[in-house]
């Protein structure tokens, strides 16, 4: 057995671990950022629900939950909290213009969903390249591709 393989055997199982501490530094972050403890908690909420729907488009397609995986899921983390950071600025602004909660929300919701599928479909289709590889390493580029896509 290589070295390689060796450490990848002896790091499998801990992802949860990293992951939940990577949500944890955010978490602070964005709290330290927004003088808030309820931002925060509401651009992590977003995560949840963009995490299994890649998990279940791994699952569907049959694909291995192999270091190409994780690492389309760290970007897709980063891309819902992105998106949901931009709403909750915005609704956080509108809020403090007077309006109420649930209509902030709406607005922006309403508002930030054009630059958000903008931002998406350009990440998904600047993918794109490696899903369709050939040549030399092309079976690591494709999958890469094909995983980020699916998230």
């Amino acid at each position: 057995m290589d070295r390689t393989t060796y450490q990848e055997k002896e790091a499998q199982g801990h992802e949860g671990m990293i992951f939940g501490f990577a949500a944890v530094l955010v978490f602070l972050c964005l709290a330290a950022l927004y003088e808030s403890w309820s931002i925060p908690l509401a651009v992590l909420l977003a995560v949840p629900l963009g995490l299994f729907g890649a998990l279940l488009a791994v699952w569907m397609r049959d694909y291995p939950y192999d270091m190409y995986t994780q690492i389309g899921i760290v970007t897709l983390i980063g891309l819902a909290a992105k998106n949901a950071i931009l709403i909750v600025e915005y609704a956080r602004m509108s809020h403090e213009e007077g309006k109420s909660i649930v209509d902030a929300a709406l607005e922006a919701a309403r508002l930030r969903l054009r630059p958000i599928l903008m931002t998406s479909f350009a990440f998904i289709l600047g993918v794109v390249p490696l899903a369709l590889a050939i040549g030399a390493g092309a079976a690591s580029r494709r999958s890469l591709g094909r995983r980020f896509s699916a998230a």
